[in-house]
């Protein structure tokens, strides 16, 4: 299962008679799995955030179906270095400024010391916001240094001033906010919740992630880079199809699946660490441990030995999978 800021979307290898709204079967799933991680579904083009998420979101599935996964991730990543995108989640104040046509600066109070409220912090300080705000149940440290910023609890909302711009990022268990305890808002609210948590008529104007992906200007990329995504994975797919032939690439195939569960584990216990970080140091691990065995198994030429290698590491057979979202 994969659980993100926007979406709950189930994978498996069998059918499902559950009542998803939108079911994908088989190449069409792994086309899903791969748009996802590759930020193609997410409000900001390309955010980095979610490739980790789907990683833990799969990091528990089954070698079968890990086998599967690793080709639409792969992919994933390919076009991600290929598109060399720059936004994150606090790129959202930027298309809601845009949205409302006015300019960044004035006052700001952000809900929520999060991820997402952090870098929506981050965002508003280059964008040049003099009065930061942060309103937080805990005291976020990581923040302190930043200037002009104030971080204060969460109860003591209701006691601010006017400010220009309201931005919610505080988690769906929050449930929606009292109208009594909200500021006045001179100019607009980003609801970046899901469900909402800005209540109608609390503010003049509410801007949340649905009206922004519908005003959004680049839906034409959004399907410029689908189509060479679906390319990417077609490639991997045959590639597999004739690495799995040999020894060696079988035996590597499995390694990554493994690879990869622990990728997941790591980011859940160290969320801290950027998944890239993870990534890259984890797959210079095994490539420098598998090389010196790939290539004596290569020179060595002896199907026996190296069929009896491969089993080592051998895993289920391909299955069929299905999206639920």
């Amino acid at each position: 299962m994969i659980a993100t800021c926007q979406r709950i979307e189930v994978y498996g290898n069998a059918k499902c008679s559950c009542s998803a709204p939108v079911k994908d079967v088989g190449v069409e799933a792994l086309f899903r799995l791969g748009e996802l991680a590759a930020g193609l579904h997410s409000a900001v083009l390309g955010e980095a955030q979610v490739l980790g998420q789907v990683r833990s979101g799969l990091s528990d599935a089954s070698p079968a179906v890990q086998r599967l996964f690793a080709c639409a991730i792969g992919a994933a990543r390919r076009l991600r270095a290929e598109a060399e995108f720059a936004g994150h989640t606090g790129h959202l104040l930027d298309a809601a400024l845009a949205n409302e046509g006015g300019a960044a600066g004035g006052s700001i109070a952000i809900l929520g010391a999060g991820v997402v409220g952090r870098l929506v912090v981050a965002r508003a300080v280059e964008l040049g916001f003099e009065d930061i705000t942060v309103f937080a149940r805990k005291h976020p440290e990581t923040l302190a240094d930043l200037p002009g910023l104030r971080c204060l609890p969460f109860a003591s909302l209701e006691d601010v001033g006017d400010i220009d711009v309201l931005v919610s990022c505080v988690g769906a268990s929050a449930g929606e906010l009292s109208v009594k305890t909200l500021p006045r808002v001179n100019r607009f609210a980003l609801d970046l919740g899901t469900p909402r948590t800005i209540p109608p008529g609390g503010v003049p104007r509410i801007v949340t992630i649905a009206h922004l992906m519908a005003n959004e200007s680049v839906p034409e990329r959004r399907a410029e880079l689908r189509t060479r995504l679906r390319e990417l994975i077609a490639e991997r797919m045959h590639a597999e199809r004739a690495d799995r032939n040999s020894h060696i690439g079988r035996m590597r195939f499995e390694v990554e699946v493994i690879r990869r569960q622990e990728v997941g584990r790591i980011q859940r216990l160290h969320p801290e660490i950027p998944a890239t970080t993870v990534e890259a140091i984890t797959s210079a691990l095994v490539n420098q441990i598998l090389h010196r065995p790939s290539e004596r198994l290569r020179s060595l030429d002896d199907p026996v030995l190296g069929e009896r290698f491969a089993s080592l590491f051998a895993a289920e057979s391909d299955l069929t999978m299905e999206a639920q979202r």
